[in-house]
């Protein structure tokens, strides 16, 4: 691991006790992403040496996750939840998200985000959001969450036909975004 990212995972560690740390961890990616010229390279790398499917995580507990992911032109998600506030830094590319709102046991669509090389989005505890990359588009990114992000059970996720909650369940989670992106790129 590089010393600007070994660096970067010791800020984020520091500033999770203080009540703005979303704001002081998108602060710390906004230098990496400005100040890493290997950065894109090292992710690459261990997203490559990954066991864990195209995902390098870096760190997993109670108080912090954080992780590097590839996403590919078509990518899509059905709508979920983080239970937390999530901090993603495009490092390369772009990706887009759906943003919904909640309408009682249901999800409503909500207006699209783009997030592109360098920059960094803050999304608060009670974003509900999918993925959204067009076909031909990819992006690099860098994501961090409060919380044990891929074992949490208060997340919640929105069946992408019929719209209604339900809990997360990553299995349910991934084939869907195999379902949906496997669509778009029919589409496209």
């Amino acid at each position: 691991m590089s010393s600007d990212l070994a660096l970067f995972l010791a800020a984020c560690h520091a500033a999770r006790p203080y009540e703005n740390w979303p704001e002081r961890i998108a602060d710390a990616m906004r230098r990496l992403i400005a100040e890493a010229p290997q950065l894109a390279h090292e992710l690459r790398s261990d997203i490559a040496a990954s066991d864990t499917k195209g995902i390098a995580v870096y760190a997993q507990g109670p108080e912090l996750t954080i992780y590097a992911v590839e996403g590919t032109g078509g990518l899509r998600s059905a709508p979920h939840d983080h239970a937390t506030t999530a901090v993603v830094g495009l490092i390369e590319g772009s990706e887009g998200y759906r943003t919904w709102r909640r309408d009682g046991a249901h999800v409503a669509e909500g207006p699209r985000v783009r997030v592109s090389a360098g920059q960094v989005a803050v999304m608060g505890e009670e974003t509900v959001h999918s993925m959204w990359c067009e076909p031909g588009e990819s992006g690099l990114s860098l994501h961090a969450y409060g919380n044990s992000h891929f074992d949490v059970v208060e997340r919640r996720q929105w069946d992408p036909h019929t719209l209604r909650e339900e809990p997360f369940d990553v299995g349910r989670q991934r084939a869907w975004i195999r379902e949906l992106t496997k669509a778009a790129r029919a589409d496209a």
